[in-house]
């Protein structure tokens, strides 16, 4: 889970509006970013496992509940944390029919 400052600062700065998605391979760390694919699998209340035709990253949503389904095909929009294996931390999440959800977290 991200714990550090930077990465706070670039969530909270990071607008929801989402750009045209990037390979889950070439997302950058610690950079806002969009990413889309197709809901892996549910791996905890607050997170899931996102795979497009690149890869595969575990998207953390926390402390909110999830928005989504496996199989379903959405967008996020976040950052990946600097860790190995990183986690994507999504600060908002398109579903496949327009609805647009958006997520708040706790940095204590």
């Amino acid at each position: 889970m991200i714990r550090s400052a930077a990465m706070a600062a670039v969530l909270l700065s990071a607008s929801a509006a989402f750009a045209t998605p990037v390979p889950i391979t070439k997302a950058p760390r610690g950079q806002p970013v969009t990413l889309s694919g197709k809901v892996l699998r549910i791996t905890d209340t607050d997170a899931f496992r996102l795979k497009d035709e690149t890869g595969v990253v575990t998207v953390y949503v926390g402390p909110n509940d999830l928005p989504v389904e496996v199989g379903e095909e959405v967008t996020v929009h976040g950052a990946l944390e600097e860790g190995f294996p990183p986690e994507f931390v999504a600060c908002a999440l398109r579903r496949a029919d327009g609805r647009e959800v958006a997520f708040r977290h706790d940095w204590g």
